[in-house]
């Protein structure tokens, strides 16, 4: 693998690991969303007729930032560069 390999990696690790960060924010504010709904609609939404959308959301959205998140930081891992053969 070259070295410009290598960093591009590590620079495509970087933006992953921002875009969770933003997932992940994103995830914080379905998760209050649905809160919010679950406080207004209690006996329709949850245990008796199952989630809505708005907490399927906020659990796909948080799945969504630990697996980016985790996928760039698994790319931003040192790596050494191979030596060409001679």
């Amino acid at each position: 693998m070259r070295i410009q390999d290598i960093q591009d990696q590590q620079i495509l690790g970087a933006a992953l690991v921002v875009l969770g960060l933003a997932f992940g924010g994103a995830a914080a504010i379905a998760g209050l969303l649905a809160v919010d709904h679950m406080a207004l609609t209690g006996p329709m939404c949850g245990p008796t007729l199952g989630h809505c959308i708005r907490c399927v959301a906020a659990v796909a959205l948080l799945v969504a930032a630990v697996a980016v998140s985790g996928a760039g930081a698994w790319l931003m891992k040192p790596r050494t560069a191979l030596s060409p053969a001679t």
